[in-house]
C-alpha cells in the first residue's frame, strides 16, 4: 500500500513547494505561471480594442498610451535593478532602500512628466489638438507606473514574489474588466480605453500598498532618515551606472513606435501595434527574469551563477525557437481569427517581430548576469550601440518600408545587441559561451533543483 501511496504523496510534496515554496526556482515557476495569465490577459484587451476600435482608433490609442510606461521606465532606470541589489546586499534595511528608491522614482517622475509634456506636440504633430492634450494630461500616470515598479521590484528584493507577481498581475486584470464593462455599456473610444488603462494602474497600486507599506514596517521601518539618506547615496551610485542601460532599454523597446507615430497614418500604426503586441506573446518570461532571476544570481558564487544562466540560455532557445516556428506556420490565421481580417496584412511584420522578441529575452537573460556581478557600464555601452543601430535603421527604413522596415530595424538590433553581449562574456567576464542545445545533465540539474 505504502508503494502506491509514495508516487502520490511526491507529486502532493511537490505541488506544494510549486505552490509555496522559497526556493528561487519555484519562485521562477510561479511568476511564470503569472506572466502567461498576464499575456493571455494582455490578448483579451488587444483583441477588443482592435475589434471595437478597428485599425485607426487602435493607432490613435497607441498614440495616447505610449508615454506613461515609456516615461516611468525612464525616469526608473537603474533604479529598478538597484532595489533588488541593494536589497540583497543590505537584507537588513529594506526599509531604507524603499524609502530611498521611493523618493528617487518621484523627483524623476517628475522631470520626466514635464518633458513629455514638452515633447509630446511635436511627435503627435498629425493628431487633432484635443488628442495632444488629452496624452499630455494622461502624462499623470507616470508617477503611478514609476511607484509600480518601485514597489514591484522591492517585493522581489525582500523574495515577496507572490506579491511581486501581483503588483505585476492586477494592473492588466483591472484593465481588462474595466475594457469589458465599458464594451457593455457603452461605445468604446479611443481615450476611453486609454483612461480604463491608466485608472486601472492607479486602482492596481492602491490595491497592493497596504501590503507593501506593511511589509516595511515588519522589516523595522520606523522612519529612520539617516539610513534613507545613506541608502540614497547607495543606490544613486549603482543607479547612475546602470541607468544608461535603463535609459537605452527603454528607447530600443519603444523606438520604433517613437519613430512611426510622426511618420505614419494612425490606420497603419494601429496594424503595426497589432503585430508588435501580438509578438511579444513569446516574452512571458522577461519580467520574471527581470525581478526574481537577478535576485537568483545575485546570491550566487560566480560559478554556480554561470550554470543557472547557461542553463536558463539552453531552456530558453529550445522553447523559443518552437515558439517561433509555430507562429510562424499560424500566424495569418490567428491574426485574422482574433483581431479580425483588416489586421492579417501585418502577418510579415508579425513574423520578423517574433523572432526579435525573442532574441530579446535571450538579450536579457544574459545582461542578467553582467548585472550580478556589478558590471551594469558594460551592459549601458552595448545598448548605447544597440540603440544607434537600431534609430538608424529605423529612419532609413521606415520611410521606405513602413512598419516592415521597423520590424526589419528591430530584428537586425535585436542579433546585434545578444552577439554583443555573448562576446562581452568571453573577452571582459572571462566566461565560456554557453552550449545552444541541451542534454541529459540540464535535465538533471532541473530535477536537482525541484527537489531542493
Amino acid at each position: 500500500m505504502s508503494s502506491v501511496l509514495q508516487p502520490v504523496s511526491r507529486w502532493r510534496r511537490l505541488g506544494a513547494q510549486l505552490t509555496r515554496g522559497d526556493a528561487p526556482l519555484f519562485s521562477m515557476v510561479r511568476s511564470v505561471g503569472t506572466q502567461v495569465f498576464i499575456v493571455l490577459m494582455n490578448l483579451a484587451t488587444g483583441i477588443i480594442t482592435a475589434r471595437l476600435l478597428g485599425a485607426e482608433g487602435r493607432g490613435v490609442y497607441v498614440a495616447i498610451t505610449l508615454w506613461p510606461p515609456l516615461l516611468a521606465m525612464l525616469a526608473t532606470a537603474g533604479l529598478s535593478s538597484a532595489v533588488v541589489f541593494r536589497m540583497r546586499r543590505n537584507p537588513g534595511a529594506p526599509d531604507a532602500v524603499a524609502g530611498a528608491a521611493s523618493l528617487s522614482a518621484f523627483f524623476s517622475s517628475t522631470v520626466m512628466i514635464a518633458a513629455g509634456a514638452v515633447a509630446m506636440p511635436f511627435f503627435l504633430s498629425g493628431y487633432s489638438p484635443s488628442v495632444v492634450l488629452f496624452a499630455q494630461l494622461c502624462l499623470a500616470a507616470v508617477l503611478v507606473n514609476a511607484t509600480q515598479i518601485v514597489i514591484k521590484q522591492a517585493f522581489a528584493g525582500t523574495g515577496q514574489y507572490w506579491f511581486c507577481n501581483l503588483t505585476h498581475l492586477l494592473p492588466q486584470l483591472y484593465h481588462l474588466l474595466a475594457l469589458v464593462a465599458l464594451a457593455l455599456m457603452a461605445t468604446l473610444t479611443a481615450r476611453g480605453a486609454a483612461l480604463a488603462l491608466f485608472i486601472s494602474g492607479a486602482v492596481a497600486v492602491l490595491s497592493v500598498l497596504p501590503r507593501f507599506v506593511r511589509t516595511m514596517r515588519q522589516c523595522g521601518f520606523h522612519g529612520r532618515a539617516a539610513e534613507v539618506r545613506a541608502e540614497l547615496r547607495e543606490i544613486r551610485s549603482y543607479s547612475l551606472r546602470a541607468a544608461p542601460a535603463g535609459w537605452v532599454s527603454a528607447l530600443i523597446l519603444h523606438s520604433d513606435r517613437l519613430v512611426l507615430i510622426p511618420l505614419l497614418t494612425a490606420r497603419e500604426l494601429g496594424v503595426y501595434a497589432v503585430a508588435f503586441s501580438f509578438s511579444r506573446v513569446v516574452q512571458f518570461v522577461q519580467p520574471a527574469l527581470q525581478s526574481i532571476f537577478l535576485s537568483h544570481l545575485a546570491g550566487q558564487g560566480e560559478a554556480n551563477s554561470l550554470r543557472v544562466h547557461d542553463t536558463a540560455c539552453r531552456f530558453l532557445i529550445t522553447s523559443l525557437s518552437a515558439g517561433c516556428v509555430v507562429l510562424w506556420m499560424a500566424g495569418e490565421w490567428l491574426l485574422g481569427f482574433a483581431y479580425g481580417a483588416e489586421f492579417t496584412v501585418a502577418v510579415g511584420i508579425f513574423r520578423l517581430l517574433v523572432i526579435e522578441a525573442s532574441l530579446g529575452v535571450l538579450a536579457q537573460v544574459t545582461a542578467q548576469l553582467y548585472f550580478a556581478r556589478d558590471r551594469p557600464g558594460m551592459v549601458s555601452a552595448i545598448q548605447a550601440g544597440t540603440l544607434a543601430i537600431s534609430l538608424g535603421l529605423l529612419l532609413a527604413l521606415v520611410p521606405r518600408y513602413g512598419g516592415l522596415g521597423a520590424a526589419i530595424a528591430l530584428l537586425g538590433a535585436g542579433a546585434v545587441r545578444w552577439i554583443a553581449l555573448l562576446g562581452g562574456m568571453r573577452l571582459a567576464l572571462k566566461l565560456p559561451l554557453p552550449r545552444p542545445y541541451l542534454n541529459g545533465e540540464d535535465w538533471r540539474y532541473l530535477r536537482s533543483r525541484l527537489r531542493s
